[in-house]
């Protein structure tokens, strides 16, 4: 039964003319944004329950050997950006260092993320080119049978149109929700990166 239902499945989907192509590959594509997106996040974006605290406390007191310390256990956003202003806080140009530090990081977060966007914008676009020329090819089947017109006559058209039109709209809304996630975890670190640049920049020297 599950062998059926796969044939029939694909059967479908290829009944959907030429334009399942490039929608096989950008749901594929978007696929692989979000997983190494995901997967990035977890790496660069995880901080234990009591790392911010910590970090905030010791930067609000200036005391640059125990942010040190703490900083040495992680693999963090935060941990990179504060451990370059360490290094180089006795520089003319601290402050810009730091600021640009952060920049490259939060660059860095939002690798890829256009392209996801364009996705989740292309995919659906993609789908109703497939439902006008679906019906454009239902149309010209029509006008060509002066007689009799049969199922047949439709079927194919309204295929194209039809399964076009849904991969379209359901690689556009995976891309879509896919994207608003990524981006509200890169909000929030940045907002968090940002507090903790501005207030390193005012208590370390």
């Amino acid at each position: 039964m599950n062998i059926s239902t796969s044939q029939t499945l694909l059967g479908l989907l290829l009944k959907g003319g030429w334009l399942m192509f490039p929608l096989a590959l950008l749901s594929l594509l978007s696929l692989y944004i979000l997983v190494e997106r995901l997967l990035t996040y977890r790496r660069y974006l995880h901080f234990p329950s009591d790392f911010l605290a910590e970090i905030e406390t010791h930067l609000s007191h200036g005391d640059v050997t125990q942010i040190q310390s703490i900083c040495a256990e992680q693999t963090n956003i935060i941990q990179k950006v504060i451990s370059k202003g360490i290094a180089e806080r006795h520089t003319a140009h601290a402050a810009l260092i730091l600021e640009s530090e952060s920049g490259r990081v939060i660059s860095f977060l939002e690798e890829k993320l256009s392209l996801l966007a364009t996705i989740a914008g292309a995919a659906p676009m993609i789908g109703f080119l497939g439902t006008v020329t679906g019906m454009i090819q239902t149309f010209m089947a029509i006008s060509q049978e002066k007689h009799h017109l049969s199922a047949q006559v439709f079927s194919s058209g309204i295929y194209e149109a039809m399964v076009t039109t849904v991969a379209g709209l359901v690689v556009g809304i995976i891309a879509y929700l896919g994207y608003n996630y990524c981006i509200a975890q890169v909000t929030k670190a940045t907002a968090r990166l940002n507090y903790l640049v501005n207030l390193f920049v005012a208590k370390v020297r």
